[in-house]
């Protein structure tokens, strides 16, 4: 059976709306450009003939019929006709702000999916402190004439300190002379859309927490957080199993319960309704280090692009399929039940309706976490995202470097930020894979056994 492209985004529509909506709206964002943007050092240092020319003459990049020899030609003699004493930096201005403009727009064109799960904060010093996010204890009942319990919590303070990162292309001076304008626009695009790529790597490695790298050029950092469980015990990195202290939860493929529990399973499983139902109960019984249960509300179903279709069939599948996945019985342990001896009703199970829909769960694909993982949590709790300086383009000096020696121009892109988790943050997410379990060999209303976690410090 032949299956058009039409087809196909009609059942991607049915599925995950919101990704198709983006994907064509980004698509018809590609063709648009914003205004022309100047930073506080431009608008101060800058002379504002020079600055209105910008304004003016910068648009003309995104036009479909832009011609780079014709612009570089009339730029030359807008700038002659400024001061004489300026005319030549201002001409590597507009060339400047020209290629920013295309960086910052195909940067807003790709997607940030950390947008999606991660809190985001403003930052204007090196770094920025962060209390604990949990409260105090409990209010108590006083008796008559005696004295107030004084509340305490615990100190959990973080601080995030700004990185910079950035990226070096070049063009040669044949580009413009040959009016080569696809050329022009593609390099300049790569500096806002290798921008945008970077923010998502190094947010998905951030939050399961291990340092790694990607490409050639990118090196990502372990995370620094650290936290105390319930017992009062220090360990490294955002997950534990033993966060919360003593349970009674089960764990995957295990005939008997766990005597402890935290905000990762001891066995770790492929996503499916299982592990979903799992960690919502761990979310709701969340302690932090004093003991006291603190209010998550798990509104975020954090996968990789390996289950971009199969998550939202699981916590909002479309309006007719109710049912889905029919999982056979309970699937824990010495309760495995098999469709010869299934329960019939039960949540979950074999004509039972999916007890995860309605709950408001939204699905956050992120294209570079480690493939087959998945987390359950609270948007905007837990995980920052700390800007510091936003996406610059900066030119070298004419006449200088690659430009005298190799008769070309080179642009700089410039950021800073910083992505981790901050004091007690991790409490209000649960990982049920890190990208250990390989999901291939799921098959529905089955789990699969994954390596054990060191939840003590953090390593998978």
């Amino acid at each position: 059976m032949n299956v058009t492209v039409d087809q196909m985004v009609k059942v991607m529509e049915a599925i995950a709306p919101e990704m198709v909506a983006a994907i064509r709206a980004g698509q018809a964002e590609a063709a648009k450009t914003g205004p022309v943007k100047f930073s506080e050092d431009e608008l101060t240092y800058t002379p504002e003939d020079v600055i209105k020319l910008a304004e003016s003459a910068v648009p003309a990049w995104a036009r479909p019929d832009f011609s780079a020899k014709s612009w570089f030609r009339a730029a030359f003699k807008a700038t002659r006709k400024l001061r004489e004493a300026h005319s030549d930096a201002a001409l590597a201005f507009l060339l400047r702000k020209g290629v920013q403009t295309l960086a910052n727009d195909w940067y807003n064109v790709v997607p940030r999916e950390w947008q999606d799960y991660a809190a985001v904060a403003q930052s204007n010093t090196l770094a920025e402190f962060y209390p604990p996010l949990y409260g105090s204890q409990v209010a108590g009942l006083i008796p008559e004439n005696e004295r107030f319990p004084e509340g305490r919590i615990v100190g959990e303070n973080s601080v995030l300190v700004n990185y910079k990162f950035g990226l070096i292309e070049s063009f040669s001076r044949e580009l413009f002379d040959d009016d080569q304008t696809a050329q022009i626009k593609l390099r300049a695009s790569r500096l806002g859309q290798s921008m945008a790529l970077t923010e998502n790597i190094y947010a998905a490695f951030r939050f399961i927490g291990n340092s790694g790298s990607y490409g050639q050029t990118l090196k990502v950092p372990a995370s620094n957080y650290s936290t105390t469980d319930i017992n009062g015990v220090s360990f490294s990195g955002p997950w534990s199993t033993a966060m919360y202290g003593p349970g009674t939860l089960p764990v995957f493929n295990s005939g008997s319960a766990a005597t402890s529990y935290g905000n990762i399973p001891t066995v770790m499983s492929a996503l499916g309704l299982n592990g979903l139902k799992l960690a919502w109960s761990v979310l709701l019984n969340a302690k932090d280090p004093l003991g006291n249960k603190i209010i998550v509300n798990p509104n975020t179903l954090l996968v990789s692009s390996m289950d971009a279709l199969h998550a939202p069939m699981l916590v909002a599948p479309p309006a007719g399929v109710p049912y889905y996945p029919a999982v056979i019985g309970q699937s824990f342990g010495g309760s495995q039940q098999t469709a010869s001896n299934a329960t019939a009703g039960q949540a979950g199970g074999v004509f039972g309706a999916n007890p995860l829909m309605g709950l408001g769960i939204k699905v956050v694909v992120a294209r570079f976490l480690n493939d087959w993982a998945w987390a359950l949590g609270e948007k905007g709790k837990g995980f920052m995202w700390q800007e510091r300086d936003a996406l610059e383009v900066i030119q070298e000096a004419p006449a200088s470097g690659a430009n005298f020696e190799t008769d070309g121009y080179r642009f700089r892109s410039r950021r800073r930020f910083e992505s981790d988790w901050i004091g007690g943050g991790s409490r209000f997410w649960f990982l049920g894979n890190s990208g250990s379990s390989n999901g291939s060999a799921v098959t529905v209303g089955s789990s699969v056994v994954g390596a054990t976690v060191a939840g003590a410090n953090g390593s998978f």
